[in-house]
């Protein structure tokens, strides 16, 4: 089964992304960038907001008690 997401992209626009290619994710810029696989995308969200998205969560949900596998190293 794949999950995906609809998430905003940079420049501007938005992307349907397949959540279980998602590799890893790292700060870039005021963003995120997210690597699917041989490929990435540079997102507007911080780690944090990210988390709530991919979550189904709302995107500034503080959310202290989850998590969907993303944390600082």
């Amino acid at each position: 089964m794949m999950r995906f997401v609809q998430i905003e992209i940079l420049p501007t626009g938005t992307a349907l992304v397949d959540i279980d290619k998602l590799t890893h994710a790292v700060p870039e810029g005021m963003g995120t960038r997210l690597f699917l696989g041989g490929q990435h995308l540079d997102v507007p969200h911080t780690l944090d907001e990210l988390e709530n998205i991919l979550a189904g969560r709302e995107r500034g949900d503080p959310g202290e008690h989850s998590s969907a596998g993303f944390h600082m190293r």
